[in-house]
């Protein structure tokens, strides 16, 4: 499959993380998380991403155009309007990723595929939501 558009789920440390380096290396980024005040938390870590990436990887110009292609929701659907991929990247915690999960089905293209950045639960834990 051809991926485009991602949605990052968690704009946290590896979230943040995750959609800045999408985005520098060339898809479409769209960052949710859960409230407004979660967004421009994650706006101020991935901001701070760009030197970061300009200067390990000597181009600036790709820093600042990774910058222009990530947008921020707190609509899970209005974030996931055209999506090919998601990440998930929320709190390691059952009931916030199951939660989240739920919500994710209802909204979800068909075409889209899931995966997840969990480090201490398996994903097949969440499969039945």
């Amino acid at each position: 499959m051809n991926f485009k558009n991602i949605l990052v789920a968690g704009s946290g440390v590896l979230g943040s993380q995750i959609a800045f380096q999408s985005a520098f290396f060339g898809y479409n980024v769209t960052v949710y998380d859960i409230n407004e005040d979660a967004i421009n938390l994650g706006k101020d870590r991935i901001s701070k991403l760009k030197p970061v990436y300009a200067n390990y990887f000597n181009d600036e110009g790709k820093a600042n155009a990774a910058l222009e292609v990530i947008s921020y929701s707190s609509d899970l659907a209005e974030a996931m309007a055209n999506v090919d991929l998601v990440i998930e990247a929320v709190p390691e915690r059952i009931d916030i990723k199951q939660d989240f999960y739920q919500k994710l089905a209802a909204v979800s293209p068909e075409k889209t595929v899931f995966v997840s950045n969990s480090s201490t639960m398996l994903p097949s834990q969440f499969a039945s939501f």
